[in-house]
């Protein structure tokens, strides 16, 4: 049969120490946890991947009188298991600490550190989660549940409903520059302007900062920094990856003809890469730690900010950045949306308006008014209407891209470019486990194959891939669901890559998103997949032979099918937007007929993809948010 394992899986996997030193201090300590939330499958259960229990269906019925103490318990957030410790006195919630956790930096790390405080303050697991960062939020509360039921505690007595923030006051400010948006265009620029000793404030509608940035690989499309000359030592000085030329030419190549406005130019792509360097030093010189996987001539000399790809380095640096605004004396307002723009008699935009979820309202007069907000996939309406190709899927997203700059934008009378054009998608898990996780690497991490509802192949999940991902979930004849397949090797390689410097992905064992079948034949009939046995034969026989299978993959992973089969139910979800509002490569907010809207800037996801302006796919939409950042706050500073 089939098993879903935990994290000591014939002791390869990493972690088990520090799950036993947690599971030793409970059992020492005044609170003992339940056993883990995620369902062991035992024979005769169905083959599916089990959802983790609730709550009462692990924990004992309330005492009398609840033992005081420490309850240490876990339950699975964004990216595994949160171990929280929950402590009883009197009756109350005198503590609630994250004591251990995987979650994302920046995302859902924050939220381990906010969300157990609210719950102190409020005596309930109902309050409000961290907006953003909401999963990570739902494991603590889960956590925190058990807990309390261990104690012996009436876990209903502490679900009550909140009451919502209230007791805000109007406020105005005035300002050099005000930002609709704190995530990575906005914190960019921010900090650009403070270290011009321009006033500078923050509007972000989440509790937490960061936008997507967090979410991002960690890499920085750069050229000729000194940074990457340091990491090349003249080895790959003439490559794309560090030669400015070299990377125009390649670029190029890229363009689509009858999309290109500029004659081959590449106006947005060149201002991106002539910043690059300078991003990259200025990065480095303020203190924002990078990393290299190596100089060779594939890569050239890529800075990835540290501690790697997929390692958190985005989630540092967003924190770095905000840190540094707040040292430079600018200040971030959180949990405020922006409602609209302040103009003058000449139409010339002179501020904004915002109201905060505690009912304060914020009226901002600025010399510069700079958009930030992100694009708009969390917003089904405006999906179906720009790119209504993709309006039946799920978008794995920050939650805060809802496309509102966008909409203030062209109220202002801006234009808006580069909509409904294809969009790419990366790996996620389902949402079986309670959330659906990004795995877009998992193609280079685990060795195996992917196939569609039949257990065919159906891309070249190598080349491409985004692309190759986004063909797939469109294409009808997959059927819309999809498994990925790899083997023990696989299975080991997953828990911890470090050729490719990340273990991220060893979650999906806790989460019971990748399943053990004892044989192909029983994953194949498990899982209705009639055509999977074919094509494992089929795409071994070309890995034997050291062939190109039919779809022009080259060095094919043989699986080794002795040990049985591991599988991961998977999803190609689209991530952002890559249509939104005309700027200039100086970051000026443009109308329909080119002209500029006086006193209003834009940079990030809210203007689309600078590549797609020039007449390119989308490919560098965290890269072009730094760098147009950049140049919008040298922009600001020199018009001020």
């Amino acid at each position: 049969m089939h098993k879903q394992t935990s994290f000591d899986r014939r002791d390869f996997l990493k972690g088990a120490g520090v799950v036993g030193a947690l599971g030793a201090a409970a059992a020492l300590g005044v609170g003992c946890s339940q056993p883990s939330q995620n369902a062991q499958a035992t024979p005769g259960e169905d083959a599916a991947a089990q959802a983790p229990r609730t709550p009462a269906e692990t924990v004992k019925a309330a005492m009398a009188e609840p033992t005081d103490g420490k309850y240490v318990t876990k339950a699975i957030g964004h990216e595994g298991y949160v171990y929280v410790e929950t402590t009883l006195r009197d009756g109350a919630i005198a503590d609630c600490k994250v004591l251990n956790h995987d979650e994302t930096i920046g995302i859902g790390s924050l939220a381990c550190t906010m969300f157990p405080s609210k719950i102190v303050e409020s005596q309930s697991v109902s309050v409000d989660a961290v907006t953003g960062a909401t999963t990570t939020c739902m494991a603590i509360a889960t956590a925190v549940k058990e807990g309390l039921a261990n104690a012996g505690a009436d876990v209903s007595s502490f679900e009550k409903s909140v009451p919502a923030p209230s007791g805000g006051t109007a406020q105005t400010a005035e300002v050099d520059a005000v930002i609709m948006g704190a995530g990575t265009a906005g914190l960019v620029a921010a900090v650009r302007l403070l270290e011009q000793k321009k006033t500078v404030l923050l509007f972000e509608k989440q509790d937490i900062p960061g936008g997507s940035m967090s979410m991002t690989y960690s890499g920085v499309a750069a050229a000729e920094s000194q940074l990457q000359k340091n990491y090349s030592l003249g080895r790959f000085d003439d490559t794309p990856s560090i030669n400015l030329e070299a990377m125009m030419e390649l670029l190029k190549t890229m363009v689509n003809p009858e999309l290109d406005r500029f004659d081959g130019a590449m106006p947005y792509d060149r201002a991106l890469y002539e910043t690059s360097g300078k991003l990259v030093d200025w990065m480095n010189g303020i203190g924002i730690g990078f990393y290299t996987m190596g100089a060779n001539a594939a890569y050239g000399a890529t800075p990835y900010l540290a501690p790697g790809c997929y390692e958190g380095g985005c989630g540092y640096a967003m924190e770095f950045l905000v840190d540094r605004i707040g040292a430079l004396g600018g200040q971030i307002v959180y949990s405020t949306k922006v409602t609209d723009f302040l103009t003058d008699e000449s139409g010339a935009i002179r501020g904004l308006k915002a109201e905060g979820k505690d009912g304060s309202t914020w009226e901002v007069t600025a010399k510069a008014t700079l958009l930030a907000a992100g694009g708009f996939a969390a917003n089904k309406d405006m999906i179906a209407e720009h790119y209504p190709d993709y309006a039946q899927f799920t978008f794995n997203c920050c939650p805060a891209s809802t496309g509102d700059g966008i909409v203030l934008g062209q109220k202002a009378g801006a234009a808006i470019e580069c909509m409904g054009r294809d969009l790419g998608s990366y790996l996620s898990t389902t949402a079986q486990a309670g959330s659906r996780m990004e795995v877009a690497f998992l193609h280079q991490t685990t060795p195996g194959i992917m196939v569609n509802s039949t257990g065919k192949q159906f891309e070249n999940i190598i080349s491409g891939n985004h692309a190759a991902m986004s063909r797939g979930l469109l294409n009808p004849d997959n059927g819309g669901k999809f498994f990925y397949i790899t083997d023990e090797s696989g299975a080991v390689s997953t828990m911890n890559n470090l050729t490719w410097g990340f273990d991220t992905y060893k979650s999906l064992f806790d989460r019971g998103d990748m399943v053990h079948y004892a044989s192909l034949e029983e994953a194949a009939e498990a899982l209705g997949l009639p055509d999977l046995a074919a094509t494992v034969e089929t795409h071994n026989q070309h890995a034997l032979a050291g062939e190109e299978d039919e779809f022009k993959r080259k060095d094919l992973p043989y699986l080794d099918l002795h040990d049985g089969v591991w599988v991961c139910p998977v999803e190609p979800t689209p991530y952002l937007t890559t249509g939104g509002l005309a700027i200039d490569t100086s970051c000026h907010v443009l109308k329909e007929d080119g002209s500029p809207i006086a006193g209003l800037y834009a940079a990030g996801d809210v203007c689309g993809s600078v590549e797609e302006k020039d007449g390119k796919h989308y490919g560098m939409g965290f890269d072009a948010a730094m760098n147009f950042g950049y140049i919008m706050a040298e922009t600001v500073a020199s018009e001020l």
